[in-house]
């Protein structure tokens, strides 16, 4: 059964930043959901206002549960159903996207508030949508202080999300940043954290 029952109302930006949090590269997805690289590629760069194949969607989907299921990851961000926060994506024309392909992943060891505070966050849409400004708590239950919005650190809004709704990684120059399910919309909604 199909994990939505519509694959045109798949997100592709979703489904790739679920990809990443299963830490499976693009080769190894694509196998498992008996598409090509290519195809797999494709799906995952459509923006959210134009059309993608329905039926690599349908298959995208379906491995992406049947590897859920099978490689469960406590930092897969899958806390909170991904319909909710990827059902809106309205990405900020023109902001900078980033391409987490080959970017690994913090362990948990390294979950720290010294790693994360600063990390850039970059929304459903790989769009940026804010930064830490700090960790509330240790582990997997503690909440991520981000300020979203602003100009040059000057009025941002502070909100609280969970540690695991956030993935957090390293890319190529070794600099900390995460993929989470929300825009920056959604994160503007949120009530204001006050400390």
């Amino acid at each position: 059964m199909d994990p939505i029952p519509d694959p045109r109302q798949r997100q592709p930006k979703g489904d790739h930043n679920r990809r990443l949090s299963l830490e499976l590269d693009d080769a190894a997805f694509a196998a498992e959901a008996g598409i090509t690289v290519e195809q797999l590629l494709d799906y995952e760069r459509t923006s959210p206002d134009h059309d993608f194949d329905v039926e690599v969607a349908r298959r995208v989907g379906l491995a992406l549960e049947r590897l859920e299921q099978a490689l469960p990851n406590s930092q897969t961000g899958r806390n909170a159903p991904a319909a909710e926060p990827l059902a809106s994506l309205n990405p900020n024309t023109g902001a900078f996207t980033m391409d987490h392909t080959n970017h690994i992943r913090l362990s948990p060891t390294e979950l720290t508030p010294d790693a994360l505070e600063g990390a850039t966050i970059y929304g459903a849409d790989d769009h940026k949508v804010g930064k830490v400004s700090h960790v509330h708590g240790m582990g997997p239950s503690s909440q991520v202080i981000i300020d979203v919005g602003g100009f040059l650190g000057l009025g941002a809004k502070p909100v609280a999300v969970p540690l695991g709704d956030l993935q957090f990684m390293r890319d190529e120059s070794g600099e900390v940043h995460a993929a989470t399910g929300w825009t920056k919309e959604q994160l503007e909604e949120m009530p204001e954290h006050h400390h």
